[in-house]
């Protein structure tokens, strides 16, 4: 990598060394997300998708907040007119929300009534304009498609960003390619600044950041009870599991976006009721459909503890009977797994259970993302995590201690969730320390000891920040 000759390819090592700081200042440039200039936008949008984004621009909404606005802005104001002022409605619709945005941003004018004057007295305004300023009010959009379209609109500026940015990365590429660095720690670094405009862009461009918000405006509140109320009486998003005791403790049941994880001591029953958990979603859940009807359910148990030939014998053992499995033939084995396990997939029942082994600390958190994706391509909707378990995963983001790493894990874990829109459910050991305080209080013959057991009574974790329900 290191160029010790005074000419390359005809050019001197001091031309070659400035080209690389060229490239090096464009792309410390692009992290700057407020100052980086986007280039014109070859974009169509349809009237529908115009109309819709008048009527948010104008309606009381939780989810509009001044980062959304200037997102808009910043989209508008790039991309290319021209398609649009060749078509009267296009003209006055992208016209209305371009001159609307800009007194909404740059004016933080927020009257409509003012912001409709403004438009109706602009010198550029014409009869079409002016009625359909007029009609404004006629135009509806509701909570769940207004997130649509957010979504719709952050994907759209995204692609700006990539049109962006693309000349300078592949004059990084070619940089590499014509060995204009004189080390590889220099590549190292330019990437790395690289990685860090393309995250930025990403999380300067998710508009919904923001979405739990909770406000009195009428409008606000009664979009965010409807929408809040629909999501708590979804049935499909509550999983029951076949202990009513466990059911009210989870109140009703495992559910979507949390993280759920067990403590126990080490050979306490950890694994058997992360296994149970599974069997329960698939046994007592028969309701639940995937979100996308070409999918079949599927609840994904990771086990990086027990092979998959221990788990098959410790179903048959939790399902079917305690018997040795190894007096049963194959066939009698599977007879008596889809009778008495219920474990066949039916009209009436087609959750799947799907259980993958890898070894100690072979993955990380940001490896499941890969195998849901996966499962997803083959056909199997994940609608369950479960994790067996904790301390066996590494975390995606790596820490200098135990306590820290299994804080990373947790906070994860907990992303997973809500990225997914799924419970996870794993388990922790609890130590030397809970050991003794349990120990102690069963001796004095207390009830409910597992309410006496601190933070410094699970195994390894002093500081972890629990993202879930612990029991």
């Amino acid at each position: 990598m290191n160029k010790n000759k005074n000419t390359v390819n005809g050019e001197t090592s001091q031309t070659y060394h400035n080209k690389h700081n060229d490239v090096s200042m464009k792309l410390k440039n692009i992290t700057n997300f407020q100052q980086l200039k986007l280039k014109k936008i070859n974009l169509k949008l349809e009237i529908f998708t115009l109309d819709s984004i008048v009527a948010f621009l104008y309606k009381n909404s939780v989810l509009k907040t001044q980062k959304l606005l200037k997102n808009i802005y910043k989209l508008f104001k790039n991309i290319n007119p021209e398609p649009y002022y060749a078509n009267p409605d296009l003209k006055t619709r992208f016209w209305v929300i371009l001159k609307s945005l800009e007194l909404m941003v740059e004016s933080r004018l927020e009257s409509y009534n003012a912001i409709k004057s403004e438009l109706m007295d602009d010198p550029e305004s014409d009869e079409l304009i002016h009625a359909y300023i007029k009609n404004i009010d006629m135009l509806y959009i509701g909570y769940e498609d207004s997130k649509k379209l957010i979504r719709k609109l952050d994907d759209r500026l995204r692609f700006g960003y990539v049109i962006t940015i693309k000349e300078i990365l592949q004059e990084f590429l070619n940089a590499i390619d014509d060995e204009e660095y004189s080390s590889y720690k220099e590549i190292s670094e330019d990437l790395e600044q690289l990685a860090m405009s393309i995250v930025n862009i990403r999380r300067n461009t998710n508009s919904l950041d923001s979405d739990e918000k909770f406000s009195l405006d009428p409008d606000v509140f009664d979009d965010l009870i409807t929408s809040a109320v629909s999501k708590l009486q979804d049935r499909m998003k509550i999983f029951k599991t076949g202990v009513q005791g466990l059911n009210t403790l989870l109140a009703p049941g495992y559910l979507s976006k949390r993280l759920y994880m067990y403590l126990a001591f080490p050979g306490g029953g950890k694994s058997q009721i992360l296994l149970k958990s599974a069997l329960d979603i698939k046994k007592y859940n028969s309701h639940v459909k995937a979100k996308d009807p070409e999918k079949r359910p599927a609840v994904l148990y990771i086990t990086m503890e027990n092979s998959i030939e221990e788990t098959i014998e410790r179903i048959f053992n939790m399902t079917v009977s305690s018997d040795d499995i190894r007096n049963y033939t194959p066939n009698q084995i599977i007879k008596k797994l889809k009778q008495g396990g219920h474990l066949t997939l039916t009209d009436d029942n087609n959750i799947n259970i799907i259980i993958k082994y890898y070894p100690n600390r072979s993955i990380d958190t940001n490896d499941l993302y890969g195998i849901i994706q996966e499962l997803n391509d083959e056909g199997d909707e994940v609608i369950a995590l479960i994790l067996d378990y904790v301390k066996r995963i590494a975390p995606a983001e790596k820490a200098q201690s135990e306590k820290e790493e299994l804080k990373n894990i947790t906070n994860e874990l907990k992303n997973l969730a809500i990225h997914y829109d799924i419970p996870v459910i794993t388990a922790q050991q609890l130590n030397r320390v809970a050991s003794s305080v349990v120990d102690a209080a069963l001796q004095a013959k207390k009830e409910d000891v597992t309410k006496l057991i601190g933070r410094d009574g699970v195994a390894g974790a002093w500081e972890i920040n629990f993202n879930g329900l612990l029991l």
